[in-house]
């Protein structure tokens, strides 16, 4: 696993390029050891996180108006809620951190993000087959966002980054268990 996410953050790390590194404002003297520049790390995940939370928000909207099952409905809409407010943060930091604001993983297969086959497949599906492969694709970007969230809090850098991917982890891993739960 901690290969998997090694590669995942180093393949995040090299497709945004070295030109994302987040410079400190010009009256703030460069150290190695400021504790308030972004790391490569730090700059990746919230480049992946971007996108992922702006698809997640799209396929949530589409279950919100196909789901089957009332609870799963609900459940789409108690996730955007969250994942609005999170994007939010995310859109910050990276204004904060200087990044780009292009998708560095556009047309990218990566775990945890469904293609746009995938959700066209998504929308053109109902009634308990939807729940099902709504369900199988939400429980893989839950996954993966733990996966990716708990690398940050060990190798990010940047206090307010780490402390997010902190809380991301743990609210994952709630929306994980209530997703499984029958």
């Amino acid at each position: 696993m901690k290969a998997l996410t090694s590669a995942i953050l180093l393949a995040a790390v090299t497709a945004c390029g070295s030109s994302v590194a987040a410079s400190p404002p010009a009256s703030t003297p460069t150290t190695a050891a400021s504790s308030h520049q972004f790391n490569p790390t730090d700059l990746a995940w919230i480049q992946l996180m971007v996108p992922m939370d702006e698809q997640l928000l799209r396929v949530l909207a589409i279950a919100e108006k196909q789901a089957a099952d009332p609870a799963v409905r609900a459940f789409a809409t108690q996730l955007a809620a969250g994942h609005r407010a999170e994007l939010a943060q995310f859109v910050a930091l990276r204004a904060r951190a200087g990044a780009p604001t292009a998708n560095a993983h556009e047309g990218h297969d990566m775990p945890g993000m469904m293609t746009e086959p995938e959700i066209a497949a998504l929308e053109k599906t109902s009634g308990a087959a939807f729940d099902q492969l709504f369900q199988k694709n939400l429980k893989e970007h839950l996954d993966q966002s733990i996966v990716v969230a708990r690398s940050i809090t060990k190798s990010g850098q940047e206090p307010s980054t780490k402390k997010l991917a902190a809380s991301i982890a743990a609210s994952r891993a709630a929306q994980l268990k209530q997703l499984e739960a029958p």
